[in-house]
């Protein structure tokens, strides 16, 4: 006994296509309405639940780096800086980093004189220092006396607020809310002297990023145990008189990449300040100073879309440049994005659906896209508005190439392709109709006429084109520029139904073209062959003569426009209930015997 055969990977790889090929055909040009309302579906989803890939954070990040409009610094806003040079002036005489809290006392008491609006510590004062007491009170005394500054605290881990003493309630910059919880406590780290702020003079500065560790959003409020927790940029704009947004999060507009303020080296203002020359300190009038470092040493420093290296200290003054001049990026809702991705998707599905011209729906989905991507880019330049089209944009992108895919399985089955369609397997019968089309009219009119009939022809359940006979072959291209091909291949037992699908195609052709072609000089010839696919080419050779006969019949000489060989007559003789339109049996398609309906 002879062992079988294992199964071909071609043999298998068509156990998995033909399925597809079989569903293209039963489902035709109405998959593209169902993928379409799949498609916005799931985009509605995924906007719903923020699922977007990072794209939405990637398109923010390009166009930040890339923005030919970027808005100007603040001038108000200035920032002194512990920098590498300072901590190395400061060395000899105050020691290593921290220094005596009496040098920053020394600092804000200079500031006030020389009149400045806000000072703003981008430090945590959380310890004493148990060996210089005096410096430590020295601090306590001016945070005390001078109600133009502002202190940062952070917040640590709220698991850990069981276990804090911290009472919200007695914090500076925290609002109590309607539900607020009476004792309730929050863990944080503060400034040693938080009891003698009061007002706004108390924020945090937790800096929350995304996923990705990239610094996109700065925090206005988190609300905690029913209080409302205040950054310090926040604070620090509502206690000088600015309106704070409702929203929690602002998303920033950022400056460009650092270093985008004023800055002012501490050591220099700190010596100036103390010797009363005070050149530094005089540019600094009504200005709000905010004292950190860029020092990499001190590791204040984050990942933004503008820089790899932004120190701390210029994420803050970016926030309250934002608050300040309330110029942060709003974002549209999603329901706007949800309506613009469904209709890119469901005018990509009309014109897949109705077999537009593939030049022209990949010119138009190009387009598309490319203005959904320059309106993120120019909004962002122009405006003070994030629009993000990058769900649009995703939706229609993944929409024309599944739509894409499918119309390619689509043609390849009608065309009989083996990994998609039984029609030509060994031993199968096959019909096959041909449509030939002449068009004895100028290159620009043909050329129309031409597009309606391969549109229409796409519109069937079972048509396939052939357009260009002999795109590579120029001089036998020449000879048959003025024929369009069409054929329709089928098992024999589907033979009437491709023949009203023919029918029905060349109605809505005519249709199109006007009663009488429009003048196009309009020719159609129709013939038709039956074989079996066999080892041997004798079903080849038949295909070929048929496919000749069927241009000969439209080169002859004839009465009508339409012209039908004897094997097509026979074939519509064997189909007595197809209802042949009128409009074709007046054009002498339905020989006698064929019904014509109204």
């Amino acid at each position: 006994m002879r062992p079988v055969p294992a199964p071909s990977p071609r043999h298998l790889a068509r156990l998995l296509t033909r399925p597809l090929g079989w569903l293209s055909e039963r489902l035709g040009n109405r998959f593209y309405l169902v993928l379409a309302a799949l498609v916005v579906a799931a985009t509605g989803l995924a906007i719903a639940t923020g699922t977007d890939l990072g794209m939405k954070s990637q398109a923010y990040d390009l166009v930040m780096r890339n923005r030919f409009r970027t808005p100007a610094p603040d001038p108000r806003i200035v920032l002194v800086d512990i920098d590498e040079a300072s901590l190395a002036a400061m060395a000899p005489e105050y020691g290593r980093w921290p220094w005596p809290r009496t040098v920053m006392a020394e600092l804000v008491e200079g500031l006030a004189q020389a009149g400045v609006a806000a000072v703003v510590f981008d430090v945590v004062f959380a310890d004493l220092d148990r060996g210089q007491p005096d410096s430590d009170q020295h601090l306590r005394d001016v945070a005390a006396s001078h109600p133009q500054t502002y202190f940062a605290m952070i917040r640590l881990d709220a698991a850990n607020d069981r276990l804090s003493r911290l009472e919200l309630a007695h914090l500076a910059g925290v609002t109590p809310l309607p539900d607020a919880v009476p004792g309730a406590t929050a863990a944080a780290v503060v400034p040693y002297f938080f009891d003698v702020l009061d007002g706004r003079r108390l924020g945090t500065i937790n800096l929350f990023a995304g996923r990705d560790g990239i610094a996109r959003t700065y925090h206005v409020h988190r609300d905690v145990h029913g209080y409302r927790m205040f950054s310090l940029a926040a604070n620090v704009v509502a206690g000088l008189g600015g309106e704070l947004p409702a929203s929690p999060d602002i998303l920033l507009n950022w400056r460009g990449p650092p270093p985008a303020y004023r800055s002012v080296p501490f050591h220099l203002l700190h010596q100036q300040l103390l010797r009363g020359t005070g050149e530094l300190a005089a540019g600094l009038a009504d200005r709000i100073v905010i004292v950190g470092s860029t020092a990499p040493a001190l590791f204040d420093i984050r990942p933004t879309p503008v820089a790899q290296a932004h120190t701390g200290v210029e994420i803050l003054a970016t926030a309250m440049d934002n608050l300040r001049n309330r110029d942060y990026l709003k974002e549209l809702p999603d329901w706007i994005y949800f309506l613009v991705a469904a209709g890119a998707v469901f005018l990509l599905a009309a014109a897949f659906r109705n077999n537009v011209d593939e030049l022209l729906l990949r010119t138009a989905f190009t387009v598309m896209q490319g203005a959904f991507l320059a309106l993120t880019y120019l909004f962002l330049n122009y405006t003070t508005w994030f629009v993000d089209l990058t769900a649009p944009f995703t939706a229609a992108f993944a929409y024309f190439i599944l739509a894409g895919f499918y119309h390619r399985v689509l043609v390849l089955r009608r065309n009989g392709h083996p990994w998609l369609s039984s029609a030509l397997d060994p031993g199968r019968t096959a019909q096959v109709l041909l449509l030939v089309c002449r068009v004895t009219a100028p290159a620009a009119r043909r050329a129309r006429v031409h597009r309606i009939l391969q549109r229409q022809s796409g519109l069937t359940r079972y048509g396939a084109a052939a357009p260009q006979l002999f795109g590579t072959a120029p001089l036998f291209e020449k000879l048959h520029e003025d024929v369009a091909l069409f054929y329709w291949l089928v098992p024999p037992e589907k033979t009437c139904t491709a023949l009203l699908d023919l029918c029905r195609m060349l109605e809505q052709s005519l249709l199109a073209l006007g009663a009488s072609g429009d003048g196009t000089g309009l020719r159609l010839a129709l013939h038709s062959t039956r074989f079996t696919v066999e080892s041997r080419d004798d079903w080849a050779r038949q295909g070929k003569e048929a496919f000749a006969t069927a241009l000969l019949l439209a080169e002859r000489p004839a009465r009508g426009s339409v012209v039908l060989s004897e094997s097509f007559s026979e074939t519509c003789h064997t189909c007595q209930d197809a209802r042949i339109p009128q409009r074709l049996e007046q054009l002498g398609l339905a020989p006698a015997g064929a019904t014509a309906s109204p």
